[in-house]
């Protein structure tokens, strides 16, 4: 039975090399734990290196180690926001600049990993090595080694960390099943006869003893040395609604909403800033830093609430790996200082811009434009890093007195790379919501630029939404001073359709600065005429007149 690793995971591993592969090869099984990443789960790594020569050998064996952890360090380290994936090239495109540029070339390495994280499989291929799942129903290829049709020599991959500059690398993902068997492969110079000398050790466990008898059945095939490792998955995390959740914050109690002069875990307590049905916000005085802050408090009517409580703790899971100057920022605090659930952020001073489009004077095209791109800015920062805010919104918009923009209330966010699970939950406000949010699709980057053309059209409007019972309503009909362009911008925004929509937040503030640097319609040519139906009878019935009184004096000639 294997072990217990890596949060839920139960697996065992085992390795073997022949002659002196195991000077050039390398092999690893990480755990997130010890990284301080428990979330990430687990990752195993083989890697060998391509060299040239006994000396260019002895640096080849220290790169390739160095490759690895410098890799595991990196894909431990990454944002949590980050995908699998997206977390494991960001460190290869880290060490391959590293081989690169200080090595020169001296060393290439191929490399294979498995990333075991939640109860998916990543998979990670670069290079000549090769991977293999043995499952009951059969033996799968998993990945395409990259290998030069015809072997030069000495044998080099077509790609590896440290061979050109650009990082070009497979990446997989699939549903992981217990009792699954996986074979890494390192020093293979070709793919063919690899299937079928694999093939007959379906059904046996993973060990040193599977790692040596693959080492065996691939013996006739050609290789400057090969080297196995074998994987296999006992057990998996058990599935969670919300993996999220499970955040250091889950074991902290709802206190009682706290009253000012209160001090709670080193927080004096202020004037109450807003209470909802859900959540209050206070404004308070760090006593240890001198720093004020405002603490976001769910309410005890919440208490019971599993939902609200999950969301409110991805809130806090999320905000704090966010880093952005256009969106709120959560502040960490150390586990044993923290005795209830509530966060904490710095204290903004200003209003929202729900609040600006109540009074007077009507928003300006310089002041929207400014509002509009820092609102792109933090939505394309959030997807930078895998997150869709899925609430955008004037009342989630802080208009800071300092003159800074500021996105509020992750809690609805949506994390596409490790959060598929929730990919419909239901999130956001209506009147902002794409309109295939309501047929069931998951929020994306075109959804985002929905929810901001929206807000963006209200921000010019006065408030008003950019349809009424029945109708569109084209921005020029509400305010016929801004330019054309403006108005078409927002109309692509807004498209039904998401293909006909901008690609992204960025795409959006592109086009509308395209709109503003070429000034063109700055002056309108012409004002959008709103005729209603009185006033279109009126003038037919005068049109009709004129016609009948020249009719008339036509006869009577």
């Amino acid at each position: 039975m294997g072990e217990p690793v890596a949060t839920g995971w139960s697996i065992s591993a085992g390795f073997a090399a022949e002659g002196e592969a195991g000077a050039r090869s390398f092999f690893a099984l990480y755990e997130g734990e010890n990284f301080g990443a428990p979330e990430r789960g687990a990752l195993a790594v083989i890697a060998c290196a391509h060299a040239d020569g006994r000396a260019a050998a002895a640096g080849a064996c220290a790169a390739v180690q160095s490759a690895v952890h410098t890799f595991a360090e990196g894909y431990f380290g990454a944002r949590r926001t980050l995908s699998p994936g997206k977390a494991a090239a960001a460190a290869l495109a880290s060490v391959n600049r590293w081989l690169a540029g200080q090595m020169q070339g001296a060393a290439l390495v191929s490399l294979s990993a498995l990333l075991l994280q939640d109860r998916r499989i990543g998979l990670v291929q670069l290079g000549a090595c090769q991977m293999y799942r043995l499952r009951s129903a059969g033996l799968t290829p998993l990945m395409h080694p990259h290998i030069h049709p015809a072997e030069p020599v000495p044998f080099m991959p077509a790609r590896a960390l440290g061979l050109d500059a650009e990082l070009a690398l497979d990446l997989g993902d699939m549903e992981a099943e217990a009792g699954d068997v996986y074979l890494l492969i390192a020093g293979l110079t070709a793919v063919e006869g690899v299937y079928h000398a694999l093939l007959p050790l379906l059904g046996q466990a993973a060990d040193d003893s599977l790692a040596n008898a693959a080492l065996a059945a691939l013996g006739g095939l050609p290789s400057p040395g090969k080297s196995v490792m074998a994987l296999q998955v006992h057990a998996l995390p058990k599935a969670e609604p919300d993996a999220l959740a499970r955040a250091a914050l889950a074991h902290l109690p709802i206190r009682p909403a706290p009253r000012k002069g209160d001090v709670w875990d080193g927080f004096q307590i202020g004037a109450t800033l807003f209470r909802g049905r859900y959540t209050m916000l206070v404004a308070a005085r760090d006593k240890y830093s001198g720093q004020d802050v405002a603490l976001k408090i769910p309410l005890p009517s919440m208490l019971q609430d599993e939902v609200f409580t999950a969301g409110f703790m991805r809130e806090a899971w999320i905000g704090t790996a966010v880093r952005s100057q256009s969106v709120v920022q959560y502040l960490e605090l150390p586990p044993e200082r923290r005795s209830a659930l509530y966060l904490v952020m710095p204290l903004y001073h200003g209003e929202t811009l729900e609040k600006r489009l109540n009074h007077a004077p009507s928003m300006n095209l310089p002041e929207g434009m400014g509002i509009a791109f820092r609102l792109c800015e933090a939505v394309q920062d959030l997807a930078a890093i895998e997150v869709v805010h899925r609430d955008l919104k004037p009342d989630n918009v802080m208009l800071v007195e300092t003159g800074e923009v500021r996105l509020l209330d992750l809690g609805l966010a949506y994390l596409p790379g490790i959060d598929a699970a929730n990919a419909a939950r239901p999130g956001g406000t209506i009147r902002y919501m794409a309109p295939e949010l309501l047929k069931g699709a998951a929020a994306s980057a075109r959804t985002e630029v929905y929810a901001l053309a929206v807000t963006f059209y209200r921000m010019f409007s006065g408030g008003a939404f950019p349809y009424g019972q029945y109708e569109k309503r084209p921005l020029a009909r509400v305010r016929p001073d801004l330019p054309s362009w403006l108005g078409e911008a927002l109309a692509k925004g807004l498209a039904p359709r998401p293909e006909d929509r901008f690609a992204d937040a960025g795409a959006f503030a592109q086009a509308l600065q395209i709109g503003l640097a070429g000034g063109r319609d700055a002056a309108p040519r012409r004002r959008y005429l709103a005729f209603t139906s009185l006033q279109l009878w009126r003038g037919v019935a005068v049109l009709f007149a004129i016609l009948f009184v020249l009719a008339l004096l036509r006869t009577m000639k």
